[in-house]
């Protein structure tokens, strides 16, 4: 709807008269100013949701790896490392999960 110029200005696309970036309207031909930073569009929202259930993925992937530094504690006989490991790898696996569910909008 508005082109930028190098000058800080815009154009009316109705009319073509080139107006200051914080015009509300064109003075001319009274055609409306958007500002076209103003409007967020969908993918911006996607992108935003996706990347904050990535850091749930993130700590679901940490929780798994103490897991198994758990697991393989318990086949080296060290019982009190991997009851350590495992409880707390199986929180950090469940609170990933659960904050991906809580936040995914389902």
């Amino acid at each position: 709807m508005w082109s930028k110029e190098k000058n800080s200005s815009c154009s009316c696309t109705e009319c073509g008269v080139r107006l200051p970036s914080h015009a509300a309207a064109c003075p001319d031909c009274g055609y409306p100013a958007i500002a076209p930073t103003s409007v967020q569009s969908p993918t911006n929202e996607m992108d935003t949701a996706r990347a904050s259930l990535m850091e749930y993925k993130l700590i679901q992937l940490l929780g798994a790896v103490v897991l198994l530094v758990g697991i393989i504690a318990a086949l080296a006989d060290s019982p009190v490392a991997a009851t350590i490991s495992i409880t707390i790898g199986m929180a950090t696996y469940m609170s990933g999960l659960l904050g991906s569910w809580w936040n995914s909008g389902d």
